[in-house]
């Protein structure tokens, strides 16, 4: 039996609640995200997943692809991943998030906006919690979503649409939060990934710990259960002990501690990641992959030796690398961000270095609790 099918069995024998359910301290990104489990290779990484005790998965839920105006029906993909990964033993930590097109994101600012996203995110507890006609009609084991992202970093305004706004932010949390708990009273709400910038102007970026206070002064500091946040800063001792530590402090003073210190809202890190580089043809007496794929092992080291010494402290959940493997087309550099190569007929090329290391962190790991409900 897979580990976490352990788990749930732990808990039903114990008579324990859903709140006391625990969660796989390590998962993934992909950068096929909702599509993963459409290809061959998908498949293989989320048996991956499984076996190394990394086993959740987060994946963009979004609405432009399962309807509109409160008709969401289409959810013939989501199923497709929501099957394949349960029949592996990884649990799906959904993205709430709508595109316009496959080119930039559609924000909810109005109130018929947000209205409508809160439906659509009703509409997917409704089929993916631990109530959720799915499962009784998958054929598949029971895996049911308990956390839901609230949008991605919406402190930039690249995912945001527009200037970053934290009160429409706020109140798109607002929104999803009430139509999500009036299905299912035992959903976690996380406040979508915040993200870290070398500068800020306030119009195509906003300083993520300014942004948190403010979010929390709209919807108060029970208007959400944990919050997500995303690390690519090239020194991991000033990603950790000055960026991430910089937050917790915020998320603390604005959202309150439990005894002893700690923030009363669990802390996610759900993207941190480094990119390997391709061989320059121009300097063929160096192997840049060779060096490339020893710094992001190095790097992947450094970011958790600091991070994960603070779980306590930090009321740390879970942290995802982002991703976990390269692209077969590798045109930009965040296609190479990942721990396992990949060839170009989009066959598995094999592991790097880094991700030997972060799968003997993830099957020595612990489970961690699920968020507290708010």
């Amino acid at each position: 039996m897979r580990k976490t099918a352990l788990l749930s069995a732990l808990a039903l024998v114990l008579g324990l609640p859903a709140s006391a359910a625990a969660l796989p301290a390590f998962g993934h990104n992909a950068l096929r995200a909702e599509g993963l489990a459409d290809f061959q290779v998908g498949l293989f990484d989320l048996e991956q997943m499984s076996q190394m005790n990394a086993g959740l998965y987060r994946a963009r839920f979004r609405q432009d692809r399962v309807g509109s105006n409160g008709s969401y029906t289409n959810w013939t993909q989501l199923d497709n991943l929501a099957r394949q990964a349960s029949v592996r033993g990884v649990t799906l930590v959904p993205v709430l998030i709508s595109l316009r097109g496959e080119v930039s994101y559609d924000a909810p600012k109005t109130p018929q906006a947000r209205d409508e996203f809160a439906t659509f995110a009703a509409a997917a507890v409704t089929r993916y919690g631990p109530k959720g006609s799915f499962w009784s009609s998958c054929g598949c084991p029971k895996q049911p979503v308990r956390v839901w992202e609230v949008w991605n970093e919406a402190n930039f305004s690249l995912y945001w649409d527009g200037t970053p706004n934290p009160t429409e932010f706020a109140l798109l949390v607002q929104a999803v939060r009430a139509k999500i708990r009036s299905v299912d009273s035992t959903a976690r709400i996380m406040l979508g990934g915040l993200g870290y910038a070398s500068s800020y102007d306030g119009v195509n970026s906003v300083e993520p710990n300014g942004y948190l206070r403010d979010v929390i002064s709209v919807i108060g500091r029970d208007g959400f259960d944990a919050l997500a946040l995303h690390s690519y800063h090239s020194d991991p001792n000033r990603g950790v002990n000055t960026a991430l530590a910089g937050t917790i402090q915020t998320l603390k003073t604005y959202g309150g501690t439990q005894s002893g210190g700690r923030p009363r809202h669990q802390v996610w890190v759900n993207e941190f990641g480094k990119l390997t580089r391709r061989d320059d043809p121009a300097t063929p007496s160096v192997n840049e992959q060779t060096t490339s794929e020893t710094s992001q092992l190095n790097w992947l080291n450094g970011f958790l030796d600091r991070l994960l010494p603070n779980r306590a402290a930090w009321n740390l959940g879970p942290v995802f690398w982002y991703a976990m493997r390269d692209s077969h087309i590798q045109t930009e550099d965040w296609n190479r961000l990942g721990l396992r190569r990949t060839n170009s007929d989009d066959t598995d090329g094999g592991a790097k270095p880094a991700w030997d290391a972060y799968a003997s962190r993830s099957l020595s790991s612990q489970p961690v609790s699920l968020p507290t409900v708010r």
